[in-house]
């Protein structure tokens, strides 16, 4: 099991080949000072996982977690933390965790006025194809919000895809919308 530091609201693997490995099972995390490598022999230095990417990692039991102190957060603690510093993070691990479950690549989709950038064969291997916003299926989206969630996607030639939460069932439904000019 590889060896993971938690560090803040990041977890980081200090060794190199650790880090390749996670990387290469997955394109999970990024290597700090390095873009969008194309191949695992390009990480030559520590591994950045967000918290979600974390609590995935921990639960399918690839990452031990060790905090400050040096004590290790099993999957349960882990996902407790970050619950507790991500807004929303129940509904954002079920949706990442769906789609990585279904095969997607799953990276932060910040940059896109996103939750996540979701690729079918990785970054560096292609642009990211869609962008997807996580909701609890009991929220209420105005018209307002839902074109500014298209206005980004139109923009940077995404498909928008809105991952709807049931917590008591803990489904994930997706819709997706395709813009047309009119």
């Amino acid at each position: 099991m590889v060896k993971a530091l938690l560090v803040g609201s990041k977890v980081l693997i200090p060794n190199v080949d650790e880090s390749r490995y996670i990387y290469s099972n997955g394109f999970y995390g990024k290597a700090i000072g390095i873009s969008k490598p194309k191949d695992p022999k390009d990480i030559i230095r520590p591994l950045e996982l967000s918290l979600i990417e974390s609590v995935y990692l921990a639960k399918k039991g690839l990452i031990k977690v060790i905090d400050k102190n040096g004590e290790v957060l099993e999957y349960e603690k882990l996902y407790e933390y970050s619950s507790k510093i991500i807004n929303k993070f129940d509904i954002m691990y079920r949706v990442y965790e769906d789609l990585r479950e279904k095969g997607f690549i799953v990276r932060s989709g910040v940059k896109y006025g996103a939750d996540f950038a979701v690729y079918t064969l990785g970054p560096g291997l292609e642009h990211a194809p869609y962008v997807v916003i996580a909701v609890d299926i009991d929220e209420e989206i105005t018209p307002h919000e839902l074109l500014s969630f298209g206005r980004v996607s139109h923009s940077t030639r995404k498909r928008l895809v809105l991952a709807l939460v049931d917590r008591k069932s803990e489904s994930v439904r997706y819709i997706m919308f395709k813009w047309v000019k009119m």
